[in-house]
């Protein structure tokens, strides 16, 4: 067994232990959002040299693309977080959000709408999934009753969401045509994707002891195993031709689920910068973004 998978095994405590901290919002740290140029040629992916592109002291997270020239993700300003776009070919930083009485996350385009929806975290502590429009910044409530710590569109009226509850996060998926809510799964994490090729979602779910990937037909409800995740490590990236990525300390790694009997090392950063989490790869999968925070 090689060093690698030695450090990649699984202990099921820590695996418990980390399923409390999934829907934290609270359990900021200082973060930075790097961007790097991403080449993918006959199965060989090629990292550009990142660049930090936020470079602002507090927490900065969360990136996902509006377009293949915009970047969306959470940034502190005056003692609370926003929703900041970044501009790629100036490097030009504006605001989707300015909200005295909250914070926002997650920031996501909406499919077929000139806006974006952010989970919102008031100073009463009401925490709820909305809609920004990108001309005005006008806010609107998506999900009425539901405390949404995550969320991914899979079409314009389908909202796949981890929502908090007093034991975790449960899998939910919300139609807001019908104004239907549907549990599948309790007890899962972060990082709900799209999965290329497929009409499945992936999701992070602890079972016996180990952090796994899943897959989810959200109009069915039927899951299915993708692989295990590395020990502490939740965020992952599909890339087009199927691979996936994860961060695992100062490094991101590769796997092709179902060929890779393990995680390979990709490429590995300076250990000064701290841990690798959330990435979003752009529409056309030549920009890879992905966030850096400090060790404890």
């Amino acid at each position: 067994m090689t060093t690698l998978s030695k450090t990649l095994i699984f202990q099921a405590l820590r695996g418990v232990i980390l399923l409390s901290f999934l829907g934290s919002l609270h359990a900021q740290t200082e973060s930075e959002i790097y961007l790097a140029g991403l080449e993918i040629r006959e199965g060989v992916i090629r990292l550009d040299k990142p660049i930090n592109i936020s470079n602002n002291a507090g927490y900065d997270n969360q990136p996902s693309f509006l377009n293949e020239g915009e970047l969306l993700y959470s940034r502190t300003r005056n003692g609370q977080t926003d929703i900041a776009r970044y501009t790629i070919s100036d490097s030009l930083l504006s605001w989707v959000t300015n909200t005295p009485v909250g914070s926002e996350y997650s920031p996501l385009k909406i499919p077929h709408r000139n806006a974006v929806s952010a989970i919102r975290l008031d100073t009463s502590g009401l925490q709820r999934l909305y809609s920004y429009k990108l001309s005005s910044g006008k806010s609107k409530v998506l999900l009425e009753d539901q405390k949404v710590g995550y969320h991914l569109w899979y079409s314009k009226d389908l909202l796949v969401c981890t929502v908090l509850t007093g034991e975790g996060m449960n899998l939910v998926v919300a139609n807001l045509k019908d104004h239907t809510v549907y549990t599948f799964q309790k007890g899962v994490g972060r990082s709900l994707q799209r999965i290329p090729g497929s009409d499945r979602i992936s999701y992070t779910a602890v079972e016996n002891g180990q952090l796994l990937l899943k897959s989810m037909d959200p109009r069915s409800g039927a899951t299915d195993p993708i692989v295990q995740l590395p020990e502490g490590s939740q965020d992952i990236c599909w890339l087009p031709d199927g691979q996936l990525l994860c961060g695992y300390q100062n490094m991101l790694l590769s796997c092709r689920p179902g060929k890779d009997m393990e995680w390979q090392p990709l490429q590995e950063f300076p250990e000064a910068w701290g841990t690798i989490s959330r990435m979003a790869l752009s529409p056309a999968a030549d920009k890879l973004a992905f966030v850096v925070s400090p060790k404890n």
